[in-house]
C-alpha cells in the first residue's frame, strides 16, 4: 500500500513536470531566453575569466579598487539602464505597430538629446573626480575619469541596444554581448599588468569598438522612411521618472554594498568582499537572460492588450530554478569555486559565498517582478525599490563590523522587498484583471 501511494505521488510529479516542460518549449519566452542565455553564458565565462585573471594580476587590494570603480560605473549607469528600459518599451510598441519608420524617428530624436545631455554631465563629473577618489580611498583621481568616459559610450550604446531588444533581435543581441565581453577579456589582460588605470583604459577602447558594431543589426531601421511618432515629452517623462527611481533602487541594492565595503572596510577585506560579490552575481547573470527577453515580450503583449500573467509566472519559476541550482553548488563546494575563479589568496571568500548567494537569488526573483511591473506600467513599484535601497544604505552605514553583517543586511532588505513588490503586483493584478495584467 505504501509503495502504491509512493508510485501515485511520483506519477503526479512526473505528469506536472512533463506539462511544465511542454509549456517551456512551446513558449517564446523560453526559446528566446535560450538564445540570449547561450550568448550570456559565453559572456559570463568571458567576464569571469576577466575577473579571474585581472584579479590575480592586480591582487586583493588592486582588485578591490577596480571593483569599486566598476560598482561606481553601475551606479552612474542607472540613467543608462533607465533610458534603455524606457526605450525598449517604446521600440516594442513600434514593433507591435510594425512601424520601423517611427523607430527611426525616435532613434534620431533620442540620439540628439543624449549627446546634448552627456557633454555637460561628463564635464561636471570630471570636475568632482578628486572628491570621488578620496571617498573610495583610491590611489589617484585620474582613474575615475575613465569611468566617466566608459559611462558616456555605454549610454550611446544603450540607444542602439534598445532597438535590438525592442524588435526582439535576440540572436544579434547575444552575439554582440558575447563578442564584446570576449574582446574585453583579451585586450584587458596585457593592460592589467600596468595597473588599474590601464585596465579601465582597455575597457573604454573595447566599449567604443562595440558601440560601432551595434549599428549593424539596426540597419533595417535606417532604410525605412521616417514617420512621426505620437509621443510627447510629458508622456516620456511620466514613464521615465518612475522607471529611473525604480531602477536606481534596484541598481543601488546590487552595487552600493561594494562601494560601502570599500569605504568602511580595510583594503584587503574590501577585496575579499568584492570577490564574494562577483562570484555571487554569477547567479544573477545566469538568470538575466530571462529578464532581457521577458521585458520586450511583456511590453509588446501589453500594448496589444494580451494576457501576460502566465509568461511572468513562468519567468519567475525559471529564474528560481536557475538561481537555486547555482546557490546549492556554492553552498556545497565554496572552496572549490573560489579556487577555480580567484585562487588561494581569496580563501576567506569561501565562508561567505553561500549566504551571499541567498541574497542574489532573492534579488534575481525580485528583478523579474520589478521588470514585469514596468512593462505593464505599474509605476508605483519605485516606492518599494527606493525604500529598500535607502534602508540598505542606512543599515550598512550603522552596522559594518564584518563582511557577514553586510551580507545579512542585504538578505533582510531583499526579502522585505520581495514581499512588498510581490504583494503590489498581485494586488494590481486582481484589481485590473480586465486589462490582462
Amino acid at each position: 500500500m505504501l509503495f502504491g501511494h509512493s508510485f501515485d505521488i511520483v506519477s503526479v510529479i512526473n505528469h506536472h513536470m512533463k506539462n511544465l516542460y511542454k509549456k517551456i518549449i512551446a513558449n517564446s519566452l523560453a526559446v528566446n531566453s535560450a538564445i540570449v542565455f547561450a550568448g550570456s553564458m559565453v559572456s559570463n565565462v568571458g567576464a569571469y575569466l576577466y575577473h579571474l585573471v585581472v584579479g590575480r594580476i592586480l591582487g586583493p587590494s588592486g582588485y578591490g579598487e577596480l571593483s569599486s570603480l566598476i560598482s561606481l560605473l553601475y551606479i552612474l549607469g542607472v540613467p543608462t539602464i533607465v533610458l534603455q528600459t524606457v526605450l525598449v518599451k517604446y521600440f516594442s510598441t513600434c514593433k507591435a505597430k510594425n512601424s520601423p519608420g517611427q523607430a527611426k524617428y525616435l532613434f534620431r530624436k533620442m540620439l540628439k538629446t543624449i549627446v546634448i545631455i552627456l557633454i555637460p554631465v561628463v564635464i561636471i563629473l570630471c570636475l568632482i573626480s578628486p572628491f570621488i577618489a578620496g571617498f573610495l580611498n583610491l590611489s589617484g583621481s585620474r582613474v575615475v575619469l575613465w569611468v566617466f568616459f566608459v559611462f558616456a559610450i555605454s549610454t550611446l550604446t544603450a540607444l542602439n541596444s534598445s532597438v535590438i531588444q525592442g524588435f526582439q533581435l535576440f540572436l544579434w543581441f547575444s552575439v554582440l554581448t558575447a563578442g564584446g565581453t570576449l574582446l574585453k577579456l583579451f585586450v584587458s589582460i596585457p593592460f592589467a599588468y600596468y595597473g588599474v588605470e590601464m585596465t579601465m583604459i582597455a575597457t573604454f577602447l573595447i566599449i567604443t569598438a562595440v558601440y560601432v558594431l551595434y549599428f549593424i543589426p539596426i540597419r533595417f531601421m535606417f532604410r525605412s522612411k521616417e514617420e512621426n511618432m505620437d509621443i510627447t515629452k510629458k508622456d516620456f517623462v511620466r514613464y521615465s521618472l518612475p522607471s529611473f527611481l525604480t531602477l536606481l533602487g534596484m541598481t543601488s541594492l546590487y552595487s552600493i554594498d561594494i562601494v560601502l565595503a570599500k569605504h568602511y572596510l580595510p583594503s584587503f577585506d574590501a577585496g575579499i568582499y568584492s570577490s564574494v560579490a562577483v562570484l555571487g552575481k554569477i547567479i544573477f547573470y545566469a538568470s538575466a537572460a530571462i529578464g532581457t527577453v521577458l521585458f520586450p515580450i511583456i511590453a509588446e503583449r501589453y500594448a496589444k492588450r494580451k494576457e501576460t500573467f502566465a509568461i511572468i509566472k513562468l519567468a519567475v519559476i525559471l529564474v528560481a530554478i536557475v538561481s537555486l541550482g547555482v546557490t546549492m553548488v556554492y553552498t556545497i563546494f565554496p572552496i572549490s569555486v573560489v579556487h577555480l575563479l580567484f585562487g588561494t589568496s581569496f580563501d576567506r571568500a569561501a565562508s561567505y559565498l553561500g549566504i551571499f548567494a541567498v541574497f542574489i537569488t532573492i534579488y534575481s526573483i525580485v528583478n523579474i517582478i520589478v521588470l514585469s511591473c514596468l512593462a505593464i506600467e505599474k509605476m508605483h513599484v519605485y516606492i518599494f525599490t527606493c525604500i529598500a535601497a535607502l534602508l540598505q544604505i542606512v543599515l550598512i552605514s550603522l552596522y559594518h563590523e564584518s563582511l557577514s553583517s553586510i551580507i545579512y543586511i542585504n538578505i533582510g532588505v531583499a526579502s522585505a522587498l520581495l514581499i512588498g513588490v510581490g504583494g503590489y503586483y498581485l494586488y494590481g493584478k486582481n484589481q485590473h484583471h480586465h486589462s490582462g495584467i
